[in-house]
């Protein structure tokens, strides 16, 4: 199975859009992997977690082709990770053009009650229902791609106003859980993947050197505390990759110093267009 991550950055990128902060100045005049776009992944190059405001330049820097996207499935709707509006050009024979015999003739868009009000409340004429299929989501429902990978939705600490959440993936003998936008797993989540070994765990990590306190987003104390209650359930194993992801500039750090912080640990950090292969 084959992983990209796209952004890795919270809402504001980093460095961020109007900031003048140490750590935004610092991350310009270095550039390379601080230079961070708004957070989603590409799996086996045709299925999508989340749509960001940045996805058309990242499809570019990235080779990717967004014609082939068969499945999105987005974690909540807040706008740096479901950038609706960009649906609209999926209208075919309009703003795009696909042909009959091509791999993605329509896109199918997996989400909870905030995108699905989101999607409800677009114009008639923008909400291309002939080329997008909406499919509402609870938690804990698994929804198959059409790649045949399995995308379980788990509850997340983050955006109390809707079933905000995150993914549990399952294909090719792997195992993996994609988690951004959550403080520490509520216990339903925990309660859920406990006996469920992961190959891959990419978690949260907005805050840094700092902890969030365990609600909204984490930071490396909070990922440490939830590595170890995974741990401690049998989720997390020995060969458990884990990758921490989704910075803020507030964190202060940039990508080699968030290295050098992650590095006793064992956990990898994210960067923009960074592939894994399981």
């Amino acid at each position: 199975m084959k992983l990209q991550y796209l952004g890795t950055a919270a809402a504001e990128a980093f460095p961020a859009i109007f900031c003048h902060c140490d750590a935004c100045r610092r991350a310009r005049q270095a550039g390379g992997k601080n230079i961070r776009m708004r957070s989603g992944l590409v799996l086996n190059d045709t299925v999508l977690i989340d749509l960001p405001p940045d996805i058309y330049a990242l499809s570019l820097r990235l080779g990717l082709d967004l014609g082939e996207v068969t499945d999105l499935f987005v974690t909540h709707s807040h706008s740096d990770h479901f950038a609706f509006q960009d649906l609209a050009m999926r209208r075919n024979g309009c703003f795009c053009h696909i042909g009959e015999n091509d791999s993605a003739p329509a896109l199918h868009v997996h989400g909870n009650d905030g995108v699905e009000a989101l999607i409800n409340a677009m114009p008639e004429e923008d909400r291309c229902d002939k080329d997008i299929h909406l499919t509402r989501i609870s938690y804990f429902e698994t929804h198959t791609a059409a790649n045949g990978l399995r995308f379980t939705y788990l509850p997340a600490h983050h955006k109390p106003d809707e079933q905000s959440g995150f993914y549990m993936i399952e294909g090719e003998g792997k195992r993996l859980i994609y988690a951004q936008d959550t403080g520490l797993f509520p216990a339903e989540t925990l309660d859920y993947l406990a006996g469920k070994p992961l190959d891959f765990l990419s978690l949260d990590c907005c805050f840094g050197r700092r902890s969030s306190g365990g609600w909204g987003h984490m930071g490396l104390p909070d990922n440490r505390e939830m590595v170890a209650a995974l741990r401690k359930s049998g989720a997390v194993t020995d060969n458990t990759i884990v990758v921490v992801n989704h910075f803020s500039h507030n964190c202060g750090q940039l990508h080699e110093e968030l290295e050098a912080e992650a590095k006793p640990d064992g956990f990898a950090v994210a960067y923009d267009g960074m592939i894994v292969e399981l």
